[in-house]
């Protein structure tokens, strides 16, 4: 069948060129149509409920929304996780679902839910809205609004005119402003004037909705036309308010202005925006789930830069955060990383076979076999990332392998049995083909395990273990049919001088015979030497840390701020301020962007207390620090700052930590429990253990008390008195002390709130609360203090859950330390707290993940191994020889753990890939060598010379396939640029794998096998001997 294959290419080489021509050609337009990103999409999907009551406490948002929202969704199909968080007004409820699920299909179930939910709520509580489809991932670009204008005017600016301008991209989800004032007519109520007057609040609100209305008179005919009647009765401006009647005394008519100050201010600020000291509106724009990154920021960058002509004077839009940015630099890094990595294959096959015409073949395989491989990643959707390419950069000197192979074998035919070019093509292709094939499959059973990994591990894998699948498919097909076609065009042309082995070969050669021959005189020793290496190899992995994701210099750093619930706005925006201003003077510094508080249409349940503070540095070439040195300058200068606890990540690092894990740190120690006083208690004892452990940094606890409340304990007896039930109560101290939104006015196309409230002075202590006066059913009006008892308290300021579970978190980072022996540590030192009954601790964040990585990971390793063991038995028919290959593992991933340890890197997904990569290339080396050995065997030569001539034949493809491997990842394993840290581990592994395989493949298991197979001649001679003697004594 192969040797038909051969033939066929042979007979019709220009119908072989021209398909290859198409392909490529085809190839080079897929890869242009292509989306690019940095990483596959990694977050879950996930669906978040926004439900408001106003006024209402945590403790009680928790017992009547959150709960029965909860049981809901955790009802749902395909639910994983249910994560709840209960603040002042508001619950959040987020469900996770299994990776795979329909977005939109889940978002009709929790629909038909919250149907079934909703009227559970209690009275007054806004109808529940379903987040936006969107994780922190999908917050593709940032950017802040500076210029003369004043903080109301800028944020009129970001509502309006740039909002309505980048809603129109496709592909733009939504904005969400942050900072600025928002603009409002204010009626601010004076109790004394109302009580003058015998007007109440709710009087107030009726008659500003009933004098903000416009009406129809239907049609009117007038002799040959007809005219609409159109009423106008709204209110257009401020002055309009002032005119309002809302009520009549002694046939005079009270107006608004007698009863209030009416002024345009601004609504209560829950954010503040910084650049320099200077208040800015900070905007972030996402895309729609689902949806390519690199498009939708074009056209967003586009819109932005048409939207600057229409801006005022001195106005200008500057970009701070930008997905593409990191994404362009990391992909060109990669890029170029390949490209050098070609050369370098070419110039390693150059050296061997010591003419470019042989070295053309192979080479030109290179670019074919890329190309073609982009067809079938546009086929499946998938998109160039540094997974998918770092897939196509591993075995860019894998894939060529059979093509070397095929040419090698054809140049010595051609070299040392002079047949014609005709002749030398087939015999030499077909005498391969069998390991080509067979080789080709065991690394494609390697892999092909990874191609079924579900959730987070299958994002990551999936993407490079099919762009290596394809690659090394397209590779074989391309050495059984092109490199023949090349082969019988080019070589033939290579003078019979140039077909001889070239010096570096010969050098080889006399370099390794000796070590060879000693091999075969010694075989104990070199087992026992393997042996004794294995043995070192297992004693250095605990010293080899864990951790999931190597970090990606991402050139700016995200400094997250908290202080103790109950903060003022203002006192927050001061701490964010001294942060900043140390921010600024660190080194390669170029701008800080603060934002103190949380955004107005925020989906989380953050108070006042945290912020966010991005600082970008100077461009990559620039540099004068690394990222670990500008970080601890910072963390030394603001770690005692009063009050105020800091944490360090990366911007698009945090959005990775938030959509894998849901929590916004590398760590998470997650406290379960029922009382949230003993909860937190547990977590200050937590949080002091883990600072003495080292590598711990940023450790902090999740805010949850310690928020002030002034609490309105109504007597329900005294109530029922005076005719007065709780809802009737509830109305008039939202409306006085909290206010509420009335009605609103529409002015040149934008519409701004009428909110009503009482003055500031009128509701600043608990005596003037307690004598708000309520209108009774009988006309008495009486203070609220008759009815309620006013008191200060403490309470609560968020109650998160998760699974329907009270919890409270400690966070923390690790630095200078890896994950797993941070954990292992913390874990141990745990046992000395002791726990109530029903009261646990579960490890959250990048651990979660990492964890279950680590047992899919070691599920595929022994699915990988079961699968090549088969292959190899049905190859060879002998279970010795499959064994023996089997044991060739081991011997040959040594190399690559040796150099995690001299390189101080970690066990992660990056080096995890490369151990499965070299796990197939251990195997591959095995079977080419084993194969030709009993090649050799079957030609009737004797075992001391079958092993020195395959190892004398085998040496050269044996070492231009492990150079060109080596040298393909060498710009990778070097850190070529940035994003180069999520690669690196992998090209590392790979060539210190690499090494040891090659040495493995030409001394050890030439050796194994004279080993092997004089123990089986020897048993079988004993078994002979014994069936002889058997005979006799019969006779």
């Amino acid at each position: 069948m192969l040797k038909r294959i051969v033939v066929f290419s042979l007979e019709h080489r220009v119908l072989i060129l021209m398909l290859v021509g198409l392909a490529f050609l085809i190839g080079v337009g897929a890869f242009l149509s292509l989306s690019t990103d940095l990483l596959p999409d990694l977050s879950s999907p996930v669906i978040t409920v926004i439900v408001e009551n106003h006024g209402m406490a945590p403790q009680d948002i928790e017992m009547l929304i959150t709960r029965p929202l909860e049981s809901a969704l955790r009802s749902m199909p395909n639910v994983t996780r249910v994560r709840s968080h209960s603040g002042i007004e508001l619950a959040t409820v987020t469900a996770e679902f299994k990776w795979g699920t329909d977005y939109y299909l889940a978002r009709q179930w929790l629909a038909e839910k919250l149907a079934s939910v909703s009227p559970l709520f209690p009275i007054g509580t806004e109808p529940p809205v379903i987040g936006s489809a969107q994780s922190r991932l999908s917050e593709v670009l940032e950017f802040y609004i500076e210029g003369p204008l004043s903080p109301r005017d800028k944020r009129e600016l970001a509502d309006y005119l740039i909002r309505y301008r980048l809603q129109t991209i496709p592909g733009v989800s939504k904005l969400l402003n942050f900072g600025g004032e928002i603009r409002q007519f204010q009626v601010l109520l004076d109790p004394d004037k109302l009580k003058a007057h015998g007007i109440t609040v709710e009087q107030v609100a009726a008659a500003l909705q009933e004098n903000n209305q416009n009406f129809s008179g239907g049609i009117v005919v007038d002799g040959p036309l007809e005219f609409t009647v159109r009423g106008l009765g709204r209110l257009m401006r401020l002055s309009d308010l002032n005119q309002v009647v809302v009520a009549t005394e002694h046939s005079t008519p009270v107006y608004l202005r007698d009863i209030a100050v009416i002024q345009e201010g601004a609504q209560i600020r829950r954010g503040v925006a910084r650049v320099g000291g200077q208040e800015v509106v900070a905007v972030t724009v996402f895309k729609q789930y689902g949806l390519d990154t690199m498009p939708v920021i074009k056209d967003i960058k586009r819109v932005l830069e048409e939207t600057r002509g229409f801006l005022p004077a001195g106005v200008a839009l500057k970009i701070f955060f930008d997905q593409s940015a990191l994404i362009n630099v990391a992909i060109r890094n990669l890029v170029e990383a390949l490209l050098v990595g070609s050369i370098a294959v070419i110039l390693i096959i150059l050296f061997f076979l010591g003419s470019i015409r042989p070295t053309f073949i192979p080479s030109i395989t290179i670019p074919v076999a890329v190309v073609i491989t982009f067809i079938f990643m546009k086929l499946f959707h998938l998109t160039i990332n540094i997974m998918s390419l770092g897939g196509i950069a591993v075995v860019l000197g894998i894939m060529v392998d059979d093509s070397i192979v095929v040419t090698e074998n054809i140049f010595r035919h051609l070299r040392l049995r002079h047949e014609d070019p005709y002749t030398a093509t087939i015999e030499g292709s077909v005498e391969v083909r069998r390991p080509i094939i067979y080789t080709t499959f065991i690394i494609i059973s390697v892999f092909l395990p990874l191609l079924f990994l579900s959730g987070l591990e299958g994002k990551i894998f999936g993407p490079f273990a099919f762009t290596v699948v394809v690659s090394m498919v397209i590779g074989m097909v391309l050495s059984l049919t092109l490199t023949p076609v090349l082969c019988y065009l080019i070589l033939a042309r290579v003078p019979l001088h140039r077909r001889q082995e070239n010096w570096l070969t010969r050098a080889c050669q006399r370099g390794y015979d000796p070590l060879l021959r000693f091999s075969l005189r010694h075989p104990h020793k070199i087992a026992l030497a393997g042996f004794a290496l294995f043995l070192l190899t297992l004693f250095l992995i605990p010293f080899i840390g864990s951790e999931l994701l190597p970090s990606i210099d991402e050139g700016a750093v995200m400094v997250q701020a908290v202080m103790p619930p109950g903060t003022s706005l203002a006192e927050m925006a001061a701490a964010t301020h001294q942060v900043a201003q140390i921010m600024a003077q660190a080194p390669d510094m170029e701008m800080v962007v603060e934002r103190t508080g949380r955004a107005e249409q925020a989906e989380h349940t953050h108070g006042v207390n945290v912020a966010e503070i991005h600082g970008q540095l100077v461009p990559f070439s620039r540099r004068t620090h690394s990222m670990a040195e500008i970080t601890d300058w910072i963390r030394q200068r603001t770690k005692d700052l009063p009050g105020v606890a800091v944490s360090f990540t990366q911007p698009l690092a945090l959005r990775i930590e938030e959509a894998m894990a849901g929590v916004s740190a590398p760590l998470a120690i997650k406290i379960f429990g029922a009382d949230m006083n003993i909860l937190r208690q547990k977590a200050t004892e937590v949080e002091a253990l883990i600072k003495t452990v080292r590598g711990v940094v940023d450790a902090r606890i999740q805010q949850t008390a310690g928020a002030p409340q002034m609490t309105i304990q109504v007597d329900r007896d005294q109530a029922s008195r005076y005719g007065l039930s709780v809802e009737r109560i509830k109305e008039v101290v939202e409306t006085a002390l909290e206010g509420r939104t009335v009605t609103t006015i529409l002015k040149d196309q934008k519409e701004y709130k009428v909110f009503v409230r009482l003055e500031e002075r009128f509701r600043d202590s608990v005596d003037k609360i307690g004598s708000l006066l309520l209108d009774t059913p009988t006309g008495a009006r009486i203070p609220l203090s008759l009815v309620a008892q006013i008191t200060r308290t403490v309470g609560p300021s968020d109650i998160p859950r998760e699974n329907m579970v009270r919890l409270c978190q400690v966070f923390c980072s690790v630095s200078g330390r890896d994950m797993g022996s941070v954990v292992r540590e913390i874990k141990e030192k745990l046992k000395q707290i002791e726990f109530p009954r029903d009261y646990f601790v579960v490890f959250g964040g990048k651990y979660e993940k990492q964890e279950a990585l680590m047992r899919q990971m070691a599920m595929v390793f022994g699915i990988s191994a079961l699968l090549v063991f088969m292959l190899l038995y049905m190859g060879f028919k002998s279970i010795r020889h499959a064994v023996l290959i089997i044991l060739t593992i081991p011997l040959g991933l040594m190399g690559g753990i040796m150099a995690l340890f001299l390189t101080r890197h970690t066990f992660n997904v990056s080096s995890l890939i490369g151990l499965v990569v070299h796990f197939g290339l251990s195997v591959q080396k095995g079977v080419i060598l084993v194969d030709y050995l009993n090649h050799l065997r079957d030609q009737g030569m004797p075992l001391e010379e079958v092993t020195l001539e395959a190892g004398r034949v085998r040496m050269r493809p044996v070492l231009m396939t492990a150079s060109c491997a080596s040298l393909a990842v060498l710009p990778l394993a070097i850190g070529w640029g940035a994003g180069a840290e999520m690669q690196q581990p992998m090209a590392i592994v790979l060539i210190g794998g690499l090494i040891t395989s090659t040495l493995l493949t030409l001394i050890i298991l030439p050796s194994l096998y004279g080993l092997v197979e004089r123990y089986r001649g020897n048993l079988l001679a004993w078994r002979q001997g014994l069936r002889g003697k058997s005979s006799s004594a019969e006779a």
